[in-house]
């Protein structure tokens, strides 16, 4: 009986031990027989990483929240949260991290100076960190490229480049940016590099071939451009630039076989159908000629050139009657154009007379004569009176205004330029002050400034004048004999 009471006893205070081992235990651990025991100092410090772990959870899912956001397209959402976070005290990742989204997501939106204060403000942290600046520096090239900022982007490429001089993307891009910027030299030494690493791509070819053109290069182009032809024989722009350079270097058979293998890629493309028509009208091949520009109009180029030829190639032929509906056609398309619509008057005007159809004819040819006069003629009659002007030979000046005027009586300028060679040269100031007024009363005027000085010096000139109504005509000298009324 003893035996059993010290067996009641002894099991109730083992449970009684147990239970306040349990109670003891500290919150949060597990109290399983299983676990060992660990010393005081280390469920300290367990304690300190959990509750750390347990403190960055937040942050951990808003920035998951926010990747999220941006792949999923959602950039306004991207950066009103990002903007409304960076209020916030952040640490050096979380600041990289955020600032590189919202640059991304104000790139998206086509915000480019937003994405480049967002990613700049990224970068800086990186670059205080041990962390890599390639993706943040290729980001910020593009934005600048997308503002035309070159000389910030192709910095940025170049950063990129240093660090990894095997990508040719960025290589490209950078090759892109100097070419922009008709950096030329630059552009050729990027291309160069890129078709030394891949020499089948045909469009780097026709870049560095493009370079070499705009450095005069040119039989470096037409080789660069023939490897691009190569490998690009669909491309209309590489075989209307090779055919170009093989027309200038008097090959014209050469151009030819260029347009025509690309034709047989693109026969829907005008311009090529233009090429091959004009190198067969160069070459007096007039059937083929009219074929190809009938091609031509037919695939979309209804320009006054094509037309015009058509109705020439007729002309030349002696087929004065099918000449006239695509002379009339260029006509009504280039009428603004003076210099081109004059030949296609001229060229009507023939086929008129040839179809004894004389007052069109009349009117056609008249027509081209008053646009010939008007336009560079008379000008060049103009410069080439101011040229005599300046040179001192006054009589070949005063000879040619004349004869400027006498196309052009309603052109003011010539009127100015006789006022002003009879003024500074001769004596008699009558001739000068007649142009003058002359000048005033035309309805042509040109500057103020010079309607300014043709009154001060008419104001001037009338003391003389009145002096000289004095004198006899046959006083005047070889100045009243030579300043006719013009």
């Amino acid at each position: 009986m003893l035996v059993r009471r010290l067996h009641s006893v002894l099991f109730l205070a083992c449970v009684l031990g147990i239970g306040g081992c349990a109670t003891s235990a500290p919150e949060g651990m597990e109290t399983s027989p299983w676990r060992t025991a660990r010393p005081v100092s280390d469920s300290v410090h367990g304690d300190s990483a959990l509750q750390e772990k347990r403190a960055a959870t937040p942050r951990d899912e808003r920035m998951k929240a926010l990747r999220a956001a941006y792949v999923d397209g959602a950039y306004e959402e991207v950066v009103r949260r990002a903007r409304t976070w960076r209020r916030e005290s952040l640490d050096t990742a979380a600041t990289i991290q955020v600032n590189t989204l919202l640059g991304r997501a104000e790139q998206a939106r086509g915000r480019h100076e937003a994405a480049i204060e967002a990613l700049r403000t990224a970068r800086v942290a990186v670059s205080e960190s041990d962390r890599s600046l390639v993706d943040i520096d290729r980001a910020l090239g593009e934005s600048y490229v997308a503002l035309y900022r070159w000389p910030q982007a192709a910095s940025a490429f170049r950063r990129v480049l240093e660090a990894q001089p095997r990508d040719q993307a960025v290589r490209q891009a950078l090759a892109n940016v100097y070419r922009e910027s008709r950096q030329w030299r630059k552009a050729r030494a990027q291309y160069t590099q890129l078709v030394r690493a891949d020499s089948s791509n045909g469009q780097w070819w026709a870049r560095l071939a493009q370079c070499n053109l705009e450095l005069n290069q040119i039989r470096q182009a037409r080789r660069h451009f023939a490897e691009a032809h190569r490998h690009l024989p669909q491309s209309a722009d590489v075989a209307l630039s090779l055919s170009r350079l093989h027309r200038a270097n008097g090959q014209p058979e050469a151009a030819r076989r260029v347009v025509d293998a690309t034709l047989g890629h693109q026969p829907g493309d005008p311009r090529l159908w233009r090429r091959q028509a004009d190198l067969a009208f160069e070459r007096d091949r007039l059937d083929q000629a009219r074929r190809a520009y009938r091609r031509t109009i037919a695939t979309g180029d209804s320009s006054a050139t094509a037309y015009r030829r058509i109705g020439l190639i007729n002309v030349r032929q002696q087929k004065y009657a099918q000449a006239l509906s695509p002379l009339r056609q260029s006509f009504r398309r280039d009428s603004a154009r003076a210099r081109t619509s004059a030949r296609t008057s001229l060229y009507l005007g023939v086929a008129y007379l040839k179809l004894d159809s004389l007052q069109r004819a009349t009117t056609c040819l008249q027509r081209t004569v008053d646009q010939r006069v008007q336009g560079p003629l008379t000008r060049a009659l103009e410069q080439l009176g101011t040229t005599y002007s300046q040179r001192g030979n006054v009589a070949d000046a005063v000879r040619t205004y004349k004869t400027a005027l006498r196309l052009r009586p309603d052109k003011a300028a010539l009127y100015f330029h006789l006022a002003t060679v009879y003024d500074e040269h001769y004596r008699d100031k009558t001739p000068a002050a007649r142009y003058y007024r002359r000048f005033l009363r035309a309805a042509d005027q040109p500057r103020p400034e010079l309607r300014r000085y043709a009154e001060s010096r008419l104001d001037t000139l009338r003391p003389t004048l009145h002096m000289q109504e004095e004198v006899r005509p046959q006083d005047r000298g070889e100045e009243a004999r030579s300043s006719d009324g013009g």
